[in-house]
């Protein structure tokens, strides 16, 4: 994974508990409506991110779900999920043939552990905080001097959310 990663403490408490179960396509894009359909149709998969192909040429993200078939990530969003690899990730969009184009994601978990996805930004008192899809703010402590403002991250630790491992999904 890119963007660096922090190790912390071994048996540190997690933020979340790391139970993730696979959740197939809604819909297999190989059923779905063509592009252009007059109904829009929205899909998801849960798996693990993989970079495949050989660059520079013909390289293409997938998300493999437990026992199923690898599907190809398509869209604005693939760059992100690419710096994933090897991250269980929900990815929502368009169905095709084989593929789903990225509207939304999010990171599952990270080494079979939870993580937590926002924003980076200053808080109030000149610290960091990390601004979650929901609005709420979550303080950072702990290994943050190298996060910035304006990167997208994910982030584990324990409840207080001490940073001990993170990756940057959008510089």
């Amino acid at each position: 994974m890119s963007g660096g990663r922090l190790r912390g403490a071994a048996g540190a408490a997690l933020l979340l508990a790391s139970a993730a179960c696979a959740r197939p396509m809604t819909q297999d894009p190989a059923t779905a409506p063509a592009q252009g359909a007059t109904q829009a149709t929205v899909s998801s998969v849960e798996g693990i991110v993989a970079t495949v192909g050989s660059a520079p040429m013909n390289v293409h993200v997938q998300v493999t779900p437990t026992g199923g078939r690898p599907v190809t990530v398509t869209g604005p969003l693939a760059g992100e999920i690419r710096r994933l690899g090897g991250a269980r990730v929900l990815v929502r969009g368009r169905p095709g043939a084989s593929q789903i184009e990225a509207t939304d994601y999010e990171v599952v978990s990270v080494e079979g552990r939870r993580v937590v996805m926002g924003v980076v930004e200053r808080g109030a008192d000149g610290g960091v905080q990390l601004r979650l899809a929901d609005g709420s703010a979550v303080r950072l402590t702990g290994g943050t001097s190298t996060l910035q403002p304006g990167q997208k991250v994910w982030v584990q630790g324990p409840t207080t959310v001490t940073v001990q491992t993170f990756g940057v999904v959008r510089p």
